[in-house]
């Protein structure tokens, strides 16, 4: 008798056990050890708080004072998909001042990608400081263009007469089309009627025809005028010649 119900109470048990189971698999109840299932926040790693789906902003403004370059290059790149974010657009401005070049010319064609108008201050800053090399000014002449901050018309317009080398010339005459300022037109109806060169004279022209198209209808793109993402950037139109060097 004792033998029977000890293998009944056996048999139960092992009946319980199997149920058990198989009820927690099939309702996705963890066990121990934090499996999947049970009490929130046991099992997967939970997401970083405020990570959401784009960069953290706040870490990537911590490695923009690494000292290795490259860590610092690719938080530029990382910021410059939150560039809608004003903390992103900060950390880029600051970076345009960083000890390594590679660093500072990201940061200069990701805010004029952005077309991050705070940044408009200090590009036309860097534009006239006399230690800023002929390709920097290019780079930060390009990137004020594609921000079209009318803030920066007239001092790119005072820059003509101020710098004798015609590729910087020849971009800072494509940047004032770009702005589209008409009080731009002047300066470079001084330049298309005094400069020898052929080329400027014909970017001058151009750059007027520009705001002046833009004076009539404004709310209308021209595409002709307004080259596509991924386009090689060109001074004027594409019958201008060349794209810029290093552009």
């Amino acid at each position: 008798m004792l033998v029977r119900r000890l293998g009944k109470a056996i048999l139960i048990t092992f009946t319980l056990a199997a149920w058990s189971s198989a009820a927690f698999a099939q309702f996705g109840l963890g066990g121990a050890g934090g499996q999947q299932g049970g009490v929130p926040g046991q099992g997967a790693a939970q997401a970083r708080p405020g990570s959401g789906s784009g960069p953290n902003v706040d870490d990537l403004g911590g490695q923009m004072r690494d000292p290795d370059p490259a860590v610092r290059l690719e938080a530029v790149k990382e910021l410059a998909q939150a560039n809608k974010d004003e903390d992103a657009i900060k950390h880029l401005i600051d970076a345009t001042a960083d000890a390594d070049t590679r660093v500072r010319l990201k940061a200069i064609d990701c805010l004029g990608e952005a077309r991050a108008s705070a940044a408009t201050p200090v590009l036309v800053q860097t534009l006239y400081l006399r230690d800023s090399a002929p390709w920097l000014k290019q780079r930060v002449l390009v990137a004020l263009g594609k921000i079209g901050d009318p803030r920066a018309a007239k001092p790119i317009a005072d820059f003509l007469e101020r710098d004798d080398e015609a590729d910087i010339i020849g971009t800072a005459i494509f940047s004032l089309g770009e702005i589209g300022t008409e009080g731009s037109i002047p300066a470079l109806q001084d330049v298309a009627q005094s400069t020898p060169n052929e080329r400027l004279a014909l970017l001058a022209r151009d750059a007027i025809g520009k705001i002046q198209q833009r004076q009539v209808n404004p709310e209308v793109e021209i595409r002709a005028l307004r080259p596509e993402p991924g386009d090689i950037q060109r001074p004027a139109t594409a019958s201008a010649g060349a794209p810029l060097a290093g552009f």
